[in-house]
């Protein structure tokens, strides 16, 4: 089962993309699922999980900015998951303990994934920091479609050293054409959220990618993200042809190049 771990909608903080769009180019793309994280919120997940239609599975999750990185957080209901604000406060008053997110993330019997830990593009990168946060990580996120060179490869040989899985996703935030050019491939099927926590905390799967690099002149422009703002443009894919997937447009699959040596 592939599924684009790493998507943004419109309820993201500068993020447009309608989720109806998303699902419709999952399936096009031939994705069997699609998951939405938007940032610090999971007040989408009505109109996410509406868009879902047949051979597409959907998923809600969220992407939590805390003092020392970003961490995808997944959860068996999140229907009944608060929004993080009313759990960890205000992001313009107060900057979320990374160790409190995590333990609430476990709390509520979700799971979480350091996502770009090595991404010094945004606040308070969480660097190798991740190292002291092994026993509250399912997984790293080795392939991230929109991130600069050597990012990716930091965040997977920090799994290599933690003992922990990779999965990929594309991030994608305003391009419709970015959703899929990463994903983490699962060996079963599932469609519920229980589901797909039960898988990533099996630690079954790998990250996968697909087309062609960007030119590093474009991705060497890309500026600073400030705040909860997603600003950067689309790039990233030269990692994913050394460690995610086939050159030259090629979707790879099983055998197509694990995150993990």
């Amino acid at each position: 089962m592939l599924i684009d771990l790493h998507v943004h909608s419109k309820a993201t903080a500068g993020g447009s993309l309608e989720p109806a769009q998303v699902v419709a180019r999952a399936a096009q793309l031939g994705l069997d699922g699609v998951a939405f994280t938007d940032l610090n919120t999971l007040g989408g997940a009505a109109e996410i999980l509406g868009a879902a239609r047949e051979g597409v599975a959907v998923f809600v999750g969220t992407e939590l900015a805390t003092d020392h990185g970003h961490f995808l957080a997944f959860f068996p209901e999140p229907s009944s998951v608060p929004e993080p604000a009313q759990l960890f406060g205000d992001t313009r008053q107060n900057v979320w303990a990374v160790r409190e997110v995590l333990e609430k993330v476990a709390q509520l019997g979700g799971v979480a994934i350091a996502a770009h830990p090595y991404d010094r593009d945004v606040d308070r990168p969480a660097g190798d920091y991740i190292f002291t946060l092994k026993d509250r990580l399912a997984a790293l996120e080795g392939l991230n479609a929109r991130r600069k060179p050597g990012v990716n490869d930091l965040a997977v040989e920090a799994s290599e050293h933690m003992g922990l899985p990779c999965t990929g996703g594309s991030g994608a935030v305003n391009a419709l054409e970015e959703v899929g050019k990463a994903a983490t491939f699962f060996p079963g099927k599932f469609s519920t959220h229980a589901e797909l926590v039960a898988a990533l905390r099996a630690g079954k799967f790998f990250p996968v990618g697909a087309g062609r690099p960007a030119p590093l002149s474009e991705l060497a422009r890309a500026p600073k993200n400030t705040g909860e703002r997603f600003e950067r443009g689309g790039g990233g894919d030269r990692d994913r042809d050394r460690r995610g997937g086939r050159r030259g447009g090629g979707r790879g699959r099983p055998g197509g190049g694990r995150g993990r040596r």
